[in-house]
């Protein structure tokens, strides 16, 4: 049973549109410059002058010492729905399986028992074979020390082959409750072993289930943009006759991920369109 959040019995084309300017890309957790910082590497067997562990802002990069991986971040590729122009990449190369692991500074502060999601972009970066990665909501303690509280929550990924460069990225999350005396959490995406398929990453965003809903409505450039709090219990329905029980269908358009916002960009019709966010009960 689907169970209106919230509507607007406006129609868009009746709609005083003001500009918008959307929030930052939230490269890393909350506050963290994240991937944008600069284009950086770490190849410790191939010693590159940035080949260090915390060559990338916000990240230490795990690798085999002897080994021939890779880490950092680059702009050599344009995923459709990149936000900004760097992104996260790493493999293993030979050896044993690498990290990118969120650095102490840069872990986002949590309050134990409240679930929280971790949002993210990934993709494959090889022609033809799929990389695998797992990714790793982690709890700590506090910022100064290494050793994780409790378990993490892992989702396991299997990214197909990519086309072309422009390939967009696909949106995962996973959610966890933070664990007792937890205060923090954090990122770790691990590679497999003796792997050279790569996976490239972006805008990884920890956050708590929204508290409040609401359902924004604003022009953007030619389109119209729709924005409500980033959760995956909310869906955007529309429909051109409100009145009707019946009436809504969902928004086929994918919604896309900003910081702690989704949002869906439209072209303007000449019928009126009402929209609404429902949840599934």
């Amino acid at each position: 049973m689907n169970s209106p959040i919230q509507s607007f019995l406006l129609p868009i084309v009746s709609l005083t549109l003001t500009s918008l300017i959307p929030a930052p890309a939230q490269n890393l957790l909350l506050t963290n410059p994240g991937f944008e910082a600069k284009t950086a590497y770490y190849t410790p067997a191939w010693g590159y002058p940035e080949g260090a562990s915390n060559a990338l802002p916000g990240w230490i990069i795990t690798l085999d010492p002897g080994g021939d991986g890779y880490g950092g971040a680059a702009d050599n590729q344009s995923p459709a729905n990149l936000e900004g122009t760097n992104f996260g990449y790493i493999y293993s190369g030979t050896g044993v399986a690498g990290s990118l692991e969120t650095a102490p500074e840069a872990r986002a502060a949590v309050t134990a028992g409240v679930p929280y999601t971790l949002w993210f972009l990934a993709r494959g970066d090889n022609l033809g074979s799929e990389a695998a990665a797992t990714v790793s909501l982690i709890w700590h303690l506090n910022q100064n020390n290494n050793d994780p509280v409790g378990d993490s929550t892992n989702l396991d990924l299997a990214l197909p082959a990519y086309v072309s460069t422009g390939d967009p990225l696909e949106t995962f999350h996973l959610t966890a409750m933070a664990p007792p005396v937890t205060h923090y959490a954090g990122v770790r995406i691990t590679r497999p072993a003796n792997s050279y398929v790569s996976v490239i990453l972006d805008d990884f965003v920890i956050m708590a289930e929204p508290t409040e809903v609401w359902l924004s409505l604003k022009q953007h450039g030619s389109q119209t943009m729709l924005s409500w709090p980033r959760s995956a219990k909310y869906r955007l329905e529309a429909s051109s006759s409100p009145a009707r029980s019946n009436g809504w269908s969902r928004v086929d358009q994918p919604a896309k991920g900003i910081g702690t916002t989704n949002y869906v960009e439209l072209a303007p019709t000449e019928a009126a369109r009402f929209f609404r966010l429902t949840t599934a009960e």
